[in-house]
């Protein structure tokens, strides 16, 4: 018997799915049963046709009943139940503690790394060329699936604009656009999949890259880095079908590759048949000299793999990257996938392809290299001053970070929790190491990325009481 409640909110033909949902299931109504028809039900509860019709319509796509040709609706066969097991909570502590975390409060003095200042962004130029997009005549392709590489027109934008900042040709075809530097290596590691998985990677290097290839089965060879640069002498040992590597800015430590090393790596890859990997994640941001020229630009047999971004120079948040490919891989790739689409907006592709081609984009990133440069100097001079030879910097020259390295043996477990008692947050170089027990313990990591010149003066200076004035004893 089916009730139908007038009061309720739920609209009626859902009462009537419910409760004939409910009786077959608690057996109430079994299967092969001919259910009353549309318009005997109709006339029974006193409602319209359409209301019961809708009801058995539900009931049917959920394979509960099945409508016969000039016979009416019967009961299927929903006898098969799901498999009950014992369930057991898992441990939701982990969880809990991250959640804690980010309810912690904002800490005053954070020498983070990658987030950018909110001011940092060009705002206004952004929504001017947002409305232009999206009033134009190509406002269409917004509702269109995007190409697997990319908008065409950001393509060929930076193609023009490799040529001019890092002395790089090659052709739109070669570039693809990504959603950051995990989505390009997740491609490469298809694209260079062999039966021996191995890629070489230096040790430290940027963790997410590692972890990129760790979850796509590759091995790695460990290429010590340290202050004092890249040893690849045992590269030419390994079995790697590719070479990851920071060569214009060496990540963390902030050394620059040299020429002799640049080629030994590329006859390396000639040599052997596999692929350098050039991740150029800050090239932009060079203070007392040029910028250096991509690896890739001095590759004469098509071995290099060009990867760059905008999440340092425009915004982490638009998920912009792209990646140069070799031509020898682009037959695999098209292969590989031809039924992807770019997991980047048309939208924001456009709008930078726009802000690109008006020369904005040059003109922002001479601006952010002032605003940093100046950033930088503070933090060399304040370090100078209040530290003395008790701390020693590196990576000094570009990016928006250095490694401290401490001299006296402090050890980066102290240095941290001594700099939280002021307000003060400095971060540990260990998750750079793949083998963590090699991390020297008198070092750390910071970024002055989201801090004014101001607060990073007053920083330094909280981090000196902390560490070496009376707060420290």
């Amino acid at each position: 018997m089916i009730y139908i409640q007038e009061n309720s909110n739920d609209p009626i033909y859902l009462q009537i799915y419910r409760q004939v949902k409910k009786d077959i299931e608690q057996g109430n109504i079994v299967y092969g049963e001919r259910l009353p028809g549309i318009r005997t039900l109709a006339q029974t509860l006193d409602i319209a046709r359409n209301t019961v019709s809708r009801a058995y319509a539900q009931l049917a796509v959920e394979g509960y009943i099945q409508a016969r040709h000039g016979s009416g609706f019967f009961v299927l066969d929903t006898s098969n139940k799901v498999t009950e097991v014992d369930y057991e909570p898992q441990d939701t502590n982990a969880l809990s503690m991250e959640i804690s975390e980010l309810n912690r409060p904002v800490c005053p003095y954070d020498f983070q790394y990658g987030e950018i200042s909110y001011e940092q962004f060009p705002l206004k130029l952004w929504r001017k060329y947002t409305s232009q997009i999206l009033l134009s005549p190509q406002k269409g392709v917004v509702n269109q699936y995007p190409d697997k590489q990319g908008d065409l027109l950001l393509r060929q934008e930076i193609k023009k604009y490799l040529h001019r900042s890092r002395g790089m040709v090659c052709c739109e075809e070669q570039i693809i656009i990504g959603c950051g530097l995990h989505h390009s290596l997740d491609i490469l590691c298809k694209l260079l999949r062999k039966e021996n998985n191995t890629i070489a990677m230096e040790e430290p290097g940027f963790s997410g890259a590692r972890d990129v290839f760790i979850n796509n089965n590759y091995n790695l060879h460990s290429l010590p880095a340290s202050k004092d640069g890249l040893i690849l002498s045992s590269i030419h040992r390994s079995s790697a079908c590719a070479a990851y590597v920071t060569p214009s800015h060496q990540f963390p430590y902030g050394t620059v590759m040299p020429i002799f090393q640049r080629k030994e790596l590329l006859n390396w890859a000639n040599d052997n048949a596999a692929y350098i990997i050039e991740d150029d994640y800050d090239s932009e941001l060079r203070y007392d000299t040029n910028p250096v020229p991509a690896l890739h630009s001095l590759d004469t047999n098509d071995r290099t793999i060009y990867i760059g971004t905008f999440s340092k120079s425009l915004s982490p948040s638009l998920r912009v990257n792209y990646m140069v490919l070799p031509v020898r891989l682009l037959t695999t790739y098209c292969s590989l996938f031809h039924s992807y689409n770019s997991p980047v907006s048309w939208v924001t592709q456009r709008i930078l392809a726009a802000y690109m081609r008006d020369e904005n984009y040059e003109r922002h990133v001479r601006k952010m290299c002032i605003t940093y440069k100046k950033r930088h100097d503070v933090f060399i001079q304040e370090a100078t001053e209040m530290f003395g030879s008790k701390v020693i910097l590196h990576g000094r020259g570009a990016g928006l970070h250095f490694v401290l390295e401490f001299p006296g043996g402090e050890e980066q477990d102290w240095l941290i929790k001594q700099a939280e008692k002021v307000g003060v947050k400095v971060y540990p170089m260990i998750p750079f190491w793949n083998d963590r027990n090699s991390c020297p313990q008198n070092l750390l990591f910071t970024g002055y990325s989201l801090l004014g010149e101001q607060q990073i003066r007053k920083g330094i200076e909280l981090l000196q009481s902390a560490w070496f004035g009376a707060l420290s004893k």
